[in-house]
Formats: C-alpha cells, sequence, structure tokens
C-alpha cells in the first residue's frame, strides 16, 4: 500500500494534534473536535490504529498457534503435540 504525501500530513498533524491531549482535560478532541471521547480514544488518531492493529496481530498468532497445536502439527523436539498428534503403533 502507497500512501500519498497529503495522507502523511493528515497524520502528523492528527499526532501532532493528539500529543496535545494527552491526559483528559474535558474539552473536544483534538484530533477530529468531537465531543464524546478524547484523543487517546480517537480513530483519527494513528497510534490508536496501530495500537489495534497491534493487539490484533498478537491475537491471531496466539489463535494460529492454538489451532496448530490442536490439529496436532505442533511440533516440539520433532514429536507432534495437540489433541490430533498422530500417534503411530510401535513395532
Amino acid at each position: 500500500m502507497r500512501f500519498t504525501a497529503k495522507q502523511y500530513d493528515e497524520a502528523i498533524a492528527s499526532l501532532t494534534a493528539a500529543k496535545g491531549q494527552l491526559e483528559p482535560d474535558g474539552n473536544e478532541c483534538a484530533c477530529c473536535g468531537d465531543s464524546d471521547h478524547q484523543a487517546p480514544e480517537c480513530g483519527h488518531n494513528p497510534l490508536v490504529a496501530m495500537a489495534i492493529c497491534a493487539a490484533v496481530a498478537k491475537e491471531a498468532h496466539q489463535l494460529h498457534e492454538t489451532l496448530h497445536w490442536l490439529a496436532g502439527f505442533d511440533l516440539h523436539m520433532g514429536q507432534q503435540r495437540g489433541p490430533a498428534k498422530v500417534c503411530l503403533p510401535e513395532a
């Protein structure tokens, strides 16, 4: 995905505005001007988007690892683990 100079300028302006409202101050949102939230909660604040993305990526990775374990494809020391692991009969 490519971003334009205008998009970077808008993101920088939102970050600069949000930086001026680090603590709740009872005023409207410094990023978008809305009155029902402050800059640390604003969807126009690029740091909020980044934090959401990081949380989703962490949860997705944990889910991915859990699904591998459940399917028996989680390997440890060359051995399958998990409820669906393949157990071959001993010769």
